[in-house]
This record gives C-alpha cells, structure tokens and sequence, in this order.
C-alpha cells in the first residue's frame, strides 16, 4: 500500500535552507514514501521553488485552498483510493523512524485516524500536525465538504478543526503505539534552530479562537 506525505508550507520557508533539512529527513527514512505532495496556495501566495524539489518523489501540488488546512485538503482528491496519508507540517525535522511509527500504528487501526499527539477536546480529539498523524484516504476522503463552511476563526486553528471535522465524519482518534514520540521521533535538536518565522503555535490567541470555534461549531 502506498505512503503519501501531504503537508502545505509559505513562500519564505520553502526556500529556507530548514525546509531542505526538514525533506531530507523525509527521504532518509526506514521506511519510505511513494510521494510528498507540497501543497502550494496559489490564490494566497506566490512561491520560488528549489531546484532539489523537482523529482519524482514530490509532486508540487497548486490548490485554491487556501490557510494550513491545505496540508490535508488541499491534497485529498489527487491520492488514490485505499493509499495512505500522513500529514505533517513543514518546520519540524524527523529522525528516521517517524514513518516507521505512523506506519506500524496505522497497520493496528486501520479505520480510524492515529496521532502521534492528542488534546482533548470537549466532545472530540484533536490530532495535531506538528507530530504528524496517519489515516487511510478511504476514511476521510469526504472531509473537504466541510471547507465551504469553516468559520473565519477556524483558519489559523487548522488542526482543531480538521479534528472536529474528523469527529463528524464519525472516525475515531487515536494515539500511536509511540509511548515517548516528543524524544523518540521528533528531532528536536535538528529543529529548534529554525529561522525566527511566522508560527501559528506561536503568535495567535489560540485559546480564544478555540473557544469561538466551539461556540460556533458546538
């Protein structure tokens, strides 16, 4: 069964020398992917791309979805039908095994969604991208019906609302078989010295757009 990587990135950090660190982690796993599809936002953004990323491993996906969702959504109707997906984001370097990981943990719940990191939410889980998180596309292949009608405040608390999403889809989420990912697949080291950018984690009032995303979404 094929391995898809889907994650989505801007302009200034797909020419950074950290995102060419952060592929060639990718490249360097145990187990490897068949692609790693860049999605680009076309209708947001304008981007240079670096000649080591036209190969046949990446496929340099432009989509009109636009804010951090594109990672999942802007890729879900180019994958094919029982292929999995793992989603991650662009700024986080891994060490070898994270496919590995993500890969064994899926071979356990194939129908359902598993994370590497879970909060819990009222009603709901929330996978979070940062650690990446691994599903068949069969399961969610329906989730982008729910773009049309994504909450302003939603856009910059992507994972939380693709949970919620997830959580109306009916697909449960769960942790992997990874007891300590933080040390054991995160390469915090090789990532911490990353340029001083734009983080959502960072510099966005989280709490409170959650709190709004809920009162909205219920």
């Amino acid at each position: 069964m094929a391995i898809y990587l889907s994650l989505t990135t801007r302009p200034e950090r797909l020419i950074s020398p950290h995102f060419e660190k952060v592929y060639n982690s990718l490249k360097n796993q145990t187990i490897p992917f068949k692609k790693l599809i860049i999605n680009l936002s076309v209708k947001e953004f304008t981007y240079n791309i670096p000649q080591y990323l036209y190969n046949n491993d990446v496929i340099l996906n432009e989509t009109d979805i636009c804010g951090p969702c594109a990672k999942l959504l802007g890729s879900i109707d180019i994958i094919p039908p029982n292929s999995i997906v793992i989603i991650l984001d662009d700024d986080i370097v891994m060490r070898n095994n994270f496919i590995k990981s993500l890969y064994h943990s899926y071979l356990l719940n194939p129908n359902k969604v598993s994370s590497h990191f879970i909060n819990d939410r009222p009603n709901f889980k929330e996978v979070n991208g940062f650690g990446g998180y691994v599903f068949n596309i069969n399961v969610l292949r329906n989730i982008k019906q729910f773009y049309n009608t994504m909450p302003e405040c939603c856009i910059k608390i992507d994972d939380t609302w693709i949970s919620w999403c997830i959580k109306k889809l009916n697909i449960e989420v769960v942790n992997t078989i990874v007891k300590d990912p933080w040390n054991y697949v995160l390469d915090i080291p090789n990532t911490d010295p990353h340029p001083d950018w734009y983080e959502l984690g960072k510099h966005t009032d989280r709490d409170n757009l959650i709190k709004e995303m809920l009162r909205i979404l219920g």
